[in-house]
């Protein structure tokens, strides 16, 4: 047998030797040895049902391996194992090399049992305590896997710590990995996928090296049942979340350990569905969905952006009660929470490199509950709607940019104060904001409202506002202080009803603006406000006063304030019309027209101060209007005297006022009274005026001066000095009225004095003193040719006959001049100007009709005994010097007064003078005797008889011979004297009577 053969003999002896011991010997051994090692250091027991060995490939493979308890019950098992080691390329390469790792079927039950402890480390029995000394030196194990296959294993972790058992269950778990090793830029790729519990589908796919550490893949996950993890602690959680939220994920994940950790993540896909969040059985939070188009993470450079945020039906019902805030108490509450906390605020002062976080397109809508169990207090918000286009937070830095925001309804509800607020349809634009180191920077808000609605039950208080539009530009918030460029609020409607004081105020067309607004220290300033064109209804029905503005355009300039302390540049009012409405007696004051400018106002430690005023183009009306009653304006009266004499006493704790010079330009002041048969309108045109400075101090003085046009030819002029603190102090006022046509006063006379009035002119001179609460006025008043129209019945007249009161009063010019002085004690309760005039007024015309000749004798300078009768002795009727003397001064008022005439009436006396003819007759019948006594010449006359006609002829005798005298020897026009038919049969002297001729 040569060599060639032994050598192959007995290399086959060796390879059976070897064959016999790979494929027989090595399993036995294996498997003994796999179960004695792991029963000796585990306290469950082993089961291996078979273990192979190929010598050839240097592979092995366990089948049905299991850990089994003592109940028989297995925490461990799978059901094979196969690891196929590649010897020519660990030679080659000098490494540990398999080829493939290829596992399949494993079971791993994990039970974490009430203590806290979990059942996998309780496998390890307890080891004895050995002295170990520690190797220092370290290398490094070089290894390669090209394939590692984990196939259909399941994961089953169960925990006992609550009382609910907890279960969760990784099926299906299929995990492959290429190329694992340590090489340096040795590429693994890798694939898991598995399923949680029932619902749940997650797959990774991607790369990883070992040497440096890099990885890098992408993570689907789909139906991720959020209830299935908060379960785990539902102990930590003070809330119950239903079983059909769930997160959908797609992720890409980036792990770089080259140079320092560097993790970068982002997502493909990003949602969290259908949360109902609820709290004893009731819905306290719910999303219907969460969607973010794109989520990137970069931990080196600390920057996270969301893309694409879309927040669909986010409601929230907040509940306060006696146990707190529900929201407050959704985490239970327990003593790690503050170690967290505490561990976050140092890890936050450790942090030098600012997070760069970036949200951009988002959109939300949401509703809102808060209810207010305690106070009985409900605020309820409608499904709102919410755009942002971009924000930047920066550390403390925070830029936001294009936010919107639309709220359909808002309601606050207040049932313990009887408080209820309504909101509609409110939008929100917001352009641009920053925040920084607590400084608020926004560039520009938009904020309009359809509608807003405030009930105040309590207090009957109502406040109604439709289209409230509101703009803020350049908005600044540095703590304490408040910048804002300007700002401008617009609302068509706003309406206020206090029912309890019975007010209601009517706004519409409000435009609003300021410009250059600043609060700094305390202090407001503002460069600019304007108020343009707004209607107000100022209704007060306590007081009846309705007051209505239209088209007012306010102008304020360099406003500044400081608790009390104010100061205003300019003010300007332009164009406004104002109506003022007494509601009891419908009295009206109306203005328009005015430019009312005002310079240099300002109000500091306890003193009023007005630089300058300018009144220019006012327009003033005053209407009264029927049926106004006499009585009202004098409660009015007295009420305002009450009021003067109360704000006098108070006047020390009064204001310091300092009102410069008050300058009026053209103004036009009408004056209407329709409570007359005829309505009666006057107008005031040109009125220029200028009031001096005004103080309220005790010394101070004001003058007084203006001038204008009294309808179309009269004039009108005041001037004098008052104490603007006190007019009772003292008062000098000269009012001049010149040239005044009389026939605008028809309305006046025909109601008190029952007559128009058809022509004539009246001058006034009012002169009216107070010094000391003493009154010395006169008043002159001069009428021209007045002439009387037609009468006019008014239940108010008094009855006089003023035809021959103007015929007295009047000279032969025509003129009436009138002085009528009034004197008093202006502090007398008793005392009233106007009252003093109207009586000495109507005393005087009174005088005139039923005094006549003692009104004529004053104006001649005769007493009335001397004119008011001729007297004759008994049976005469000649003008003797004694009747002349009495006829020559009735000549010369008649020729001064052509406008009247006299009445002459026939009169003798009856009983003397028939005494006195019965006794002529006896005597020329029986002649003269002198020697009868007094009673029987008596006696002898009564039985004569006479005719009374020649009495008759006698009185008319008398009266014509007036007449001839007056006619004929005074040169009087016949028409100036009337002779009665009427004879009087009661004085032998001739009365007179004036008689105005028409």
């Amino acid at each position: 047998m040569g060599k060639l053969e032994k050598s192959f003999y007995w290399f086959c002896f060796f390879l059976a030797i070897y064959i016999t011991v790979g494929f027989k010997l090595i399993p036995i051994i294996l498997k003994d040895q796999l179960i004695k090692n792991l029963d000796e250091n585990l306290t469950a027991k082993t089961s291996i049902e078979k273990v192979e060995f190929n010598p050839f490939t240097i592979s092995a493979r366990i089948s049905n391996f299991k850990l089994v308890d003592e109940n028989n019950n297995s925490d461990l098992s799978f059901k094979e194992l196969n690891i196929n080691f590649a010897l020519l390329r660990s030679i080659e390469k000098r490494h540990i090399s398999f080829q493939n790792l290829f596992l399949d079927e494993l079971f791993l039950n994990i039970k974490e049992e009430k203590d806290g402890t979990y059942n996998l480390a309780n496998l390890l029995k307890p080891s004895k305590e050995e002295d170990k000394k520690e190797d220092s030196s370290s290398f490094d194990i070089k290894f390669l896997i090209s394939k590692i296959d984990l196939k259909n294993a399941d994961i089953n972790f169960e925990s006992l710590i609550n009382e609910r058992p907890y279960n969760l269950k990784l099926k299906d778990i299929n995990y492959v990995i290429y190329d694992l090793g340590t090489y340096k830029n040795s590429l693994s790729s890798n694939n898991l996928s598995f399923r949680i519990n029932e619902d749940t589908s997650v797959s990774i796919g991607g790369a990883f090296n070992l040497e440096p550490f890099k990885m890098y893949g992408k993570i689907h996950i789909s139906n991720l049942k959020i209830k299935e993890f908060l379960d785990f602690k539902d102990n930590f959680f003070n809330f119950e979340l239903n079983n059909e939220a769930n997160i959908n994920l797609v992720l890409n994940y980036n792990i770089n350990t080259t140079k320092e950790f560097d993790l970068k993540l982002n997502s493909e896909k990003l949602e969290i569905n259908n949360i109902d969040l609820k709290q004893n059985d009731k819905s306290i939070s719910s999303l219907k969905k969460l969607d973010v188009k794109r989520f990137d993470f970069d931990l080196i450079n600390q920057n996270i952006k969301l893309d694409g945020i879309n927040i669909d039906t986010l409601n929230a019902n907040m509940i306060s009660d006696k146990n707190g805030i529900n929201f407050a108490n959704l985490i239970k509450n327990s003593s790690s929470q503050k170690e967290v906390i505490n561990d976050e605020k140092t890890t936050n002062k450790e942090e030098s490199k600012p997070w760069i976080i970036n949200l951009s397109n988002i959109k939300a809508s949401s509703s809102f509950k808060f209810d207010d169990k305690i106070n009985n207090t409900q605020i309820i918000s409608d499904l709102i709607s919410l755009n942002l286009k971009n924000i930047d937070i920066i550390n403390s830095k925070i830029v936001l940019n294009d936010l919107s925001i639309n709220h359909p309804n808002l309601s606050f509800n207040d049932n313990k104060n009887k408080l209820f607020i309504k909101s509609k349809n409110t939008k929100v634009v917001l352009d641009n904001l920053n925040i920084e180191d607590s400084i608020i920077d926004i560039n520009n808000i938009n904020l309009s409202k359809d509608s807003l609605v405030l009930d105040e039950k309590k207090a009957n208080l109502n406040i109604n506002s439709k289209n409230i539009s509101l703009v803020l530009n350049n908005l600044k918030i540095n703590k304490d202080k408040i910048s804002l460029e300007s700002t401008s609020l617009k609302t068509p409607n706003l309406d206020f009803e206090d029912k309890k004081s019975k007010l209601k105020v009517k706004n519409t067309n409000i435009n609003l603006a300021l410009n250059d607004f600043l609060f700094d220290n305390q202090k407001i300033t503002i460069n600019e406000i304007k108020l343009s064109k707004p209607n107000i209804d100022f209704v007060d029905l306590v007081n009846n006063i309705d007051i209505k503005t239209k088209n007012t355009q306010l102008d304020i300039k360099n406003l500044s304030n400081k608790g009390t302390d104010l100061a205003v540049d300019s003010i300007r009012l332009q164009n406004p019309q104002l109506d003022f409405i007494n509601l009891e007696n419908n009295t009206k004051i109306e203005a328009k027209n005015l430019d009312l400018k005002i310079q240099k106002l300002s109000n500091q430690k306890n003193r009023f101060k007005i630089e300058k005023t300018d009144l220019n183009n006012p327009h003033i009306s005053i209407i009264l209007p029927k049926n106004e009653n006499q009585k009202i304006k004098e409660e009015v009266n007295s009420q305002t005297n009450i009021t003067t004499k109360k704000e006098s006493n108070n006047s020390s704790n009064q204001t310091k006022l300092d009102i410069g010079p008050i300058n009026i330009n053209n103004g036009t002041f009408d004056f209407e009274d329709k409570n007359l048969p005829i309505a009666f309108k006057t107008t005031v045109t040109k009125l220029q005026g200028k009031v001096s400075e005004i103080k309220n101090t005790k010394s101070s003085k004001t003058n007084l001066e203006l001038k204008g046009v009294v309808d179309q030819y009269g004039v009108a002029k005041i001037t004098g000095i008052v104490n603007p603190n006190n007019i009772k102090f003292l008062t000098d006022i000269n009012m001049k009225f010149e040239n005044i046509a009389m026939q605008n006063f028809t309305p006046y006379t025909g109601k008190f004095i029952g007559r128009e009035l058809k022509s004539g002119k009246l001058d006034l001179d009012l002169k009216y003193n107070i010094d000391q609460s003493n009154l010395d006025a006169k008043n002159n008043i001069i009428i021209t040719k007045l002439e009387l129209g037609e009468e006019v019945e008014s239940p108010d007249a008094i009855s006089l006959p003023l035809g021959i009161a103007i015929a007295l009063l009047e000279d032969k010019d025509g003129i009436i001049d009138i002085n009528l002085p009034v004197s008093g004690n202006v502090d007398d309760p008793q005392f009233s100007i106007g009252a003093i005039v109207w009586k000495a007024f109507v005393n005087l015309i009174t005088k005139a009709v039923t005094a006549p000749f003692s009104l004529l004798g004053a104006m001649f300078n005769f007493s009335e005994d001397e004119i008011k009768s001729v007297k004759f002795n008994p049976l005469e009727d000649e003008i003797t010097p004694i009747q002349k003397e009495t006829l020559d001064k009735i000549a010369l008022i008649l020729t001064q007064k052509k406008d009247i005439a006299i009445k002459v009436n026939s009169s003798y006396n009856q009983k003397e003078e028939t005494f006195e003819l019965k006794k002529k007759r006896y005597f020329e019948k029986e002649g003269e005797n002198k020697k009868l006594k007094k009673e029987e010449l008596e006696n002898l006359v009564s039985k004569i008889k006479v005719d009374y006609k020649e009495l008759e002829i006698i009185a008319k005798n008398r009266a014509l011979n007036i007449k001839n005298y007056l006619i004929k020897e005074k040169k009087i026009d016949e028409k100036q004297i009337i002779l009665k038919d009427e004879i009087k049969t009661s004085n032998s002297s001739i009365d007179l009577e004036i008689e105005p001729l028409n």
